[in-house]
């Protein structure tokens, strides 16, 4: 059949007069596999991943190259900011009118390449959520990216305004199962949709039970902490409310950013026979420092001493201590603290 089209062999140049110039080639095994069709393609979920605290769009950008190939070439991009605005959220004074103004440019601009650029993005493989509660900060951000190399990763990041455990929720209502089919099974719970979620914002570990049940199983937690007692923090409310995470590592940054110092940070219990403070007195132990007390601050009344130390009663119960300490070995200078979890249980295992 090809012979017949071609009137020739393979690897031979097949000149015409109209058009390009042919040669025929073999397939390759993988263009062979690629190219026949299929019955059934696999469907995987896209990549998601959440980034709280957008700033002015350093990470964002990074983060974007990450992703990048795993999308196809988007089409020409509309002019108007493509932000979005949580619902509930709390308005700053003169953010409402920005916001209108906004609306206003859309109207008024040609809805032709809008709907073009939200069928590309309803298609996208991968994608960076950023959410930030200013919108003076998601402005400024999705300006930097627009402007680094005419916009090349613009596509692969959404820009929210507003609390992220509000968009959060707003995005696990959208994705709720409805109709026939959960009304006859029972069930009407999301599946958890993001790949990795980081947290560089005020007080980030309250954010992490929001957070858990919408991660995937084996997604990074990463939160940025300017001090290791925040770290700390995180450890703590996630063992308080049971979160399915375990620790990866906890690095302090140094000036270049790319290497740091890895930290001890977890929650242990005294050794109860080095500790002086577990040592749990008898009964009548306590009856003789009772009265050797006693004796005492009488004593001291009568030389007029004001105040007298009497030893405080040891802890009976185990209580968990937080552990900071760096691990030795490596060598570091300044900055802020990186703490790395990895979700580790599917919500129906609990």
């Amino acid at each position: 059949m090809i012979n017949g089209l071609l009137h020739g062999s393979v690897t031979d140049l097949e000149i015409y007069l109209a058009g390009p110039d042919v040669r025929l080639s073999l397939p390759t095994l993988e263009e062979y596999v690629a190219l026949t069709p299929r019955l059934v393609t696999p469907a995987r979920p896209p990549l998601e991943i959440l980034e709280s605290g957008t700033g002015h769009g350093s990470l964002t950008l990074h983060l974007a190259r990450a992703i990048h190939a795993a999308n196809t070439t988007p089409p020409p991009r509309p002019s108007q900011s493509q932000i979005q605005y949580v619902e509930n959220r709390a308005q700053r004074p003169g953010e409402e009118d920005t916001k209108k103004a906004d609306g206003n440019e859309t109207a008024a601009s040609d809805n032709t390449a809008q709907l073009e650029w939200d069928s590309w993005r309803a298609e996208r493989h991968a994608v960076i959520h950023t959410v930030d509660v200013s919108h003076k900060f998601a402005a400024l951000a999705e300006r930097n990216v627009k402007g680094f190399r005419r916009g090349i990763y613009a596509g692969d990041v959404d820009f929210y305004v507003g609390p992220v455990e509000n968009w959060i929720a707003e995005q696990t209502k959208r994705r709720t199962k409805t109709g026939l089919l959960s009304s006859l099974t029972g069930s009407s719970t999301v599946e958890p949709f993001l790949s990795h979620a980081i947290l560089d914002m005020p007080s980030a570990h309250l954010r992490i039970p929001h957070v858990a049940p919408v991660l995937r199983r084996d997604g990074y937690l990463v939160v940025f902490m300017p001090s290791i007692t925040q770290i700390g923090d995180c450890v703590q409310i996630i063992r308080k409310h049971r979160l399915p995470f375990v620790q990866e590592r906890v690095i302090e940054l140094g000036l270049g950013i790319t290497s740091g110092r890895n930290w001890d940070v977890r929650l242990a219990f005294k050794k109860s026979g080095a500790d002086p403070s577990s040592w749990a007195p008898s009964a009548e132990a306590d009856g003789e420092e009772s009265v050797l007390a006693t004796d005492a601050e009488e004593s001291n009344v009568a030389h007029g001493v004001d105040e007298v130390t009497v030893p405080e009663e040891p802890v009976k119960e185990e209580e968990p201590v937080m552990v900071c300490r760096p691990k030795v070995g490596i060598r570091t200078m300044g900055g802020g603290f990186v703490g790395i979890w990895r979700r580790i249980e599917d919500p129906s295992e609990r």
